[in-house]
């Protein structure tokens, strides 16, 4: 195959949605449903999989910075030895060769089956030892701290409204996480740049039903009244553009000018609802069948098992989505716009892909058509390199490039 050059306590449900709406329209009249800032810097996620940075493609990507959040809960229960920890110690060569980090942790209570740990229990104080060692290891290279990841998804859901007492064991959660581990051990290490600090990472906020769940809005409210957290990470998988500012006015409806990082984004939620399309049910669609001998009949979700399993053209590949009326070319382009209007300083997207079902059904997911580099799905270079997506790569290259140097931590 030829090289390609790429060119508190919370009142009832009712009154929590009128406030809601009287938060969007103060918003909007002190913000006119914008809040413009001057940077919106481009990095690479690995999300839970820090073994997976391959400092060769950061490198020919352009970026400046690096965003991981391992599970934490699977270093404890597994016994894990993080002096070793391949993945710990990727974060720490990526720092040594001068990249930003943002970095935090997955809480995966829900994936465990567990409550959020009570107060000075056996299990909370074991917890916060083991961030503490971590932080203690990975602090001279981290510059954004995380204080959880998409918490309103692995947590139960009990532990986000009121209990008996009132308090909202997430909440308190998390703030016991900053008062008793975060912000002592900076203050113990002032030879040490303190980190921005801040809350989240929250997917689906242009939900409604997870705007309304209290845990959510007590931790924005949080995020924007706590003078130790810089800003909220929000995550953008979405079904439509719209839903980007959806979730930007809810946010903003609750912390107006704090700084925003989008961790993650994609259009997932898209690909899910369009999986089982078929290729040819357009006259685009069938004039790509014919171009390249696919079955009309062929699902989109059977077409990228093809892809996973055999490796695809990286044309055919750019071609099967431009042949799809629902497929916004140059999405990036629209993100970045965004992300000016609304205030976000870093964003961060993947490079590389991680689950490939070849035996793909209508319900497997579709996370592999997001990333820079399809080193799965596509063919191999003649020269051995992964190929690029097409769909993302040459507005990815650019918006990294001029922004690698931009200064946010200042």
């Amino acid at each position: 195959m030829k090289k390609i050059v790429a060119t508190r306590s919370i009142p009832a449900s009712n009154i929590l949605n009128i406030s809601i709406i009287f938060a969007y329209v103060i918003y909007g009249l002190i913000t006119c449903n914008s809040v413009t800032v001057n940077a919106q810097v481009l990095g690479a996620n690995y999300n839970h999989d820090p073994i997976y940075m391959d400092f060769e493609y950061i490198e020919k990507s352009g970026v400046g910075w690096v965003r991981t959040t391992p599970r934490i809960l699977d270093f404890y229960f597994n016994n894990v030895d993080i002096e070793t920890d391949k993945g710990l110690q990727n974060v720490i060569e990526a720092g040594k060769r001068g990249y930003k980090i943002s970095f935090g942790f997955r809480w995966d209570f829900r994936r465990y089956n567990l409550d959020i740990p009570d107060p000075d229990s056996e299990l909370e104080r074991e917890l916060f030892d083991l961030q503490h060692r971590i932080l203690n290891m990975l602090s001279p290279y981290v510059n954004q701290f995380k204080l959880g990841n998409e918490p309103n998804l692995e947590t139960k859901r009990a532990d986000m409204f009121p209990g008996q007492d009132g308090v909202i064991p997430l909440v308190r959660f998390t703030e016991r996480q900053l008062e008793q581990v975060v912000i002592p051990f900076f203050k113990d290490h002032p030879e040490i740049r303190s980190p921005q600090i801040f809350i989240g990472s929250f997917p689906r906020m242009f939900m409604p039903d997870e705007q309304a769940v209290p845990a959510v809005q007590e931790l924005i409210r949080m995020a924007h009244e706590n003078d130790h957290i810089t800003g909220l990470a929000v995550h953008l998988h979405i079904s439509k553009l719209e839903q980007i500012d959806e979730s930007f006015e809810f946010v903003r409806s609750i912390m107006p000018d704090k700084p925003i990082i989008i961790p993650e984004f994609s259009l997932h939620r898209l690909y899910l609802e369009k999986r089982e399309e078929k290729l040819g049910n357009s006259p685009e669609g069938m004039a790509f069948c014919a171009k390249y001998g696919r079955d009309p009949e062929l699902l989109l979700y059977q077409w990228c098992g093809i892809a996973n399993t055999y490796r695809m053209n990286p044309q055919e590949w750019q071609d099967l989505f431009y042949s799809r009326d629902w497929f916004p070319k140059n999405y990036l382009q629209v993100y970045r716009e965004k992300y000016k209007q609304y205030g976000v300083i870093l964003a961060t997207f993947p490079l590389f892909q991680q689950s490939c079902p070849q035996n793909m059904t209508p319900t497997s997911p579709m996370w592999f058509i997001n990333p820079v580099f399809s080193q799965k799905s596509l063919m191999i270079q003649e020269d051995g390199a992964f190929s690029p997506n097409l769909l993302v790569y040459d507005d990815y290259i650019t918006w990294a490039r001029e922004t690698r140097d931009v200064d946010i931590l200042k």
